[in-house]
């Protein structure tokens, strides 16, 4: 899946996404890898939060996580369905309806 589609989105339900960069020494991003349960501190590493469960993050390795990935994660994260797939023109014809 194209990485526009997941960028479309993720604007269109409001989504925020924050990066926390490892360029430096953080031992607060440390500890939230390590309570998120990457105990290697290993990055890429995606956490999710869903509005509704804050407490139950959808945690994703960054090596593994393709787009499509990220994406059914995102929805899952929202409530909608994982299964439906949406082409990048699908959504942009269902824009113009």
């Amino acid at each position: 899946m194209d990485a526009e589609v997941t960028r479309e989105f993720i604007t269109s339900n409001k989504i925020v996404a924050i990066k926390a960069d490892k360029t430096r020494e953080s031992p607060d991003i440390d500890a939230l890898l390590v309570k998120l349960g990457n105990p290697a501190k290993a990055i890429p590493f995606y956490a999710i939060y869903p509005a509704g469960q804050p407490d139950k993050p959808i945690v994703l390795d960054g090596v593994f996580a393709s787009p499509d990935r990220v994406l059914e994660a995102l929805k899952r994260a929202v409530g909608k369905s994982s299964t439906a797939a949406v082409s990048r023109s699908d959504a942009k014809n269902q824009d113009s309806l």
